[in-house]
C-alpha cells in the first residue's frame, strides 16, 4: 500500500496531470477485461481452498479448473481488446499504451493470490507483493524523466505483475505440491457457476470504480480525469484497509463463526479510521500542495466529495463478506453490490447528460458506498443474522 504511494506524486509532477489521467483511463478500460479473468474466483475459491486445506487432491483440481478458466478468459479478453482498439479512435490512439497495461491481466492468472488467502499463508503475498513492487518503484524513477515516457509506467507494472506471478507459483508448486491439468468439463462448469454470483457482485463493486473514470474520461478530458484518479488513488488507499482486514479474516470467519472477533476487529477499524480521515479531509489543500505541487480547486473539491463517503465503504467491507457471505449469506453480500451498482449506474448517467457537472459526477462513488452500506446492514436485520449468532 505504501510503495505505490511513492512512486505516484512522482508521476503527477513528472508526466503532468493530462498525461496521468490519460495513464489512468487505460488502466481503467483494462480494468474490465481484469475483472472478466477473475471471474469472482478471489472469492469462491478462496473458500474452497480454505475448506480443503488438508486435501491435496482437491486442491489440485480447484486450482487447475481456476487456472484453466482464468487462461480462456484471458484469450477472449486480448481478442475483444483488438476488435475495440480496431474501432474506436480513442483507443487506437494510443494501442501501444493499451496492450502494454493489458500485461496486468497476465499478472492476473499468474499470481493466484486466492489460492494463499484460502491457507491463510498472506506471508507469501506480502513478499512477493513488496519485492515487486520495489522492482517496480526503482525503476520508475530511473527510466519515468518526463512526460514522454510514460509508456515506461504500464510496462513496469505489467512486468512486475508477471514477475511476481511466475514467483508465486514456483512457491505453490514447491511448497504445496500441487499438480495442474485440464480439469473435466464438470469440475470447470462447476467452478464457474459458484463463482458466478461472486463475479456478478465484483462486475457491480469494481466496474462502478471504473466506469467512474470511463465516463469522466470520456465526457470531461485527460485532465478532469487525472485530477479525479489522483484523489480516487487516495481513496482507495485509504478506504483498502477495509478490504485488506475483509479479504484476510474471511477465510478464519468462514471456518469459525467468531461473531466476537469480527465485531473487534470492525470496532478497531472504526477507531482508527475517523481521526484519519478528519485529518486527511481538514488538510487537503495543504496534502495537495504538498505531495503533489497541485493547488487546484477542481482537485480539492473532488478530494472533499469522494472522501465523505470512506467510512461507509471501510464499515461495507467488514460486514460484507466476512459476515454476511461466512455465516452463509453470499447472496445477500453480493446483491448489495449489485443493487447498489444500480442504483449508481443510474445516478451517474443522470447527472453527466442532465448537468454535465464533474462534481455531481464524482459524487456516484458516495452514492455507490453509502447505498451499498444500507443494503447490507438492512440484509443483517432481515436475516436476524447478529440475533441468531448471539
Amino acid at each position: 500500500m505504501v510503495l505505490p504511494l511513492i512512486t505516484f506524486p512522482y508521476l503527477v509532477r513528472v508526466l503532468g496531470i493530462e498525461t496521468f489521467g490519460l495513464v489512468n483511463f487505460s488502466l481503467a478500460i483494462i480494468g474490465y477485461f481484469n475483472m472478466l479473468v477473475s471471474f469472482g474466483f478471489e472469492l469462491s475459491a478462496t473458500k474452497e481452498i480454505s475448506i480443503n486445506r488438508d486435501n491435496k487432491e482437491k486442491m489440485s483440481e480447484i486450482f487447475s479448473a481456476v487456472t484453466f478458466i482464468k487462461t480462456i478468459m484471458f484469450i477472449l479478453s486480448f481478442i475483444l481488446l483488438t476488435i475495440l482498439i480496431v474501432f474506436i479512435d480513442l483507443l487506437n490512439e494510443n494501442l501501444l499504451l493499451y496492450y502494454t497495461t493489458f500485461g496486468i491481466v497476465l499478472g492476473n492468472i499468474l499470481f493466484p493470490s486466492w489460492f494463499f488467502q484460502g491457507v491463510e499463508k498472506m506471508k507469501y503475498i506480502t513478499i512477493i507483493t513488496v519485492v515487486t513492487r520495489m522492482f517496480f518503484t526503482i525503476f520508475i524513477f530511473v527510466l519515468v524523466q518526463d512526460k514522454d515516457d510514460f509508456i515506461y509506467v504500464p510496462l513496469l507494472n505489467s512486468f512486475g505483475a508477471i514477475l511476481g506471478g511466475v514467483f508465486a507459483l514456483r512457491v505453490i508448486f514447491k511448497t504445496y505440491s500441487i499438480k495442474l491439468y485440464i480439469p473435466a468439463k464438470k469440475i470447470i462448469f462447476r467452478q464457474l457457476k459458484d463463482s458466478y454470483y461472486y463475479f456478478v457482485s465484483r462486475v457491480a463493486n469494481n466496474g462502478s470504480r471504473l466506469f467512474a473514470t470511463t465516463i469522466i474520461g470520456a465526457y470531461f478530458g485527460n485532465t478532469a480525469v487525472g485530477y479525479y484518479s489522483l484523489v480516487e488513488k487516495l481513496f482507495y488507499a485509504f478506504t483498502s484497509m477495509g478490504g485488506v482486514v475483509s479479504q484476510t479474516i474471511y477465510p478464519y470467519m468462514s471456518r469459525t463463526k467468531d461473531l466476537k472477533f469480527l465485531k473487534k476487529i470492525l470496532l478497531l477499524t472504526i477507531i482508527l479510521s475517523i481521526p484519519i480521515l478528519f485529518a486527511l479531509m481538514s488538510f487537503r489543500v495543504s496534502l495537495l500542495m504538498i505531495v503533489f505541487n497541485i493547488q487546484n480547486e477542481m482537485a480539492s473539491n473532488i478530494f472533499l466529495i469522494v472522501f465523505s463517503g470512506a467510512l461507509f465503504s471501510i464499515v461495507s467491507s467488514i460486514i460484507g463478506y466476512p459476515l454476511l457471505a461466512a455465516f452463509g449469506y453470499p447472496k445477500y453480500a453480493n446483491n448489495s453490490l449489485i443493487y447498489s451498482s444500480i442504483i449508481y449506474l443510474i445516478y451517474i448517467l443522470i447527472v453527466v447528460f442532465l448537468t454535465n457537472n464533474i462534481y455531481y459526477t464524482s459524487f456516484s462513488i458516495v452514492v455507490y458506498m453509502m447505498s451499498g452500506l444500507l443494503f447490507r446492514i438492512y440484509f443483517i436485520k432481515k436475516t436476524e443474522l447478529l440475533k441468531n449468532s448471539v
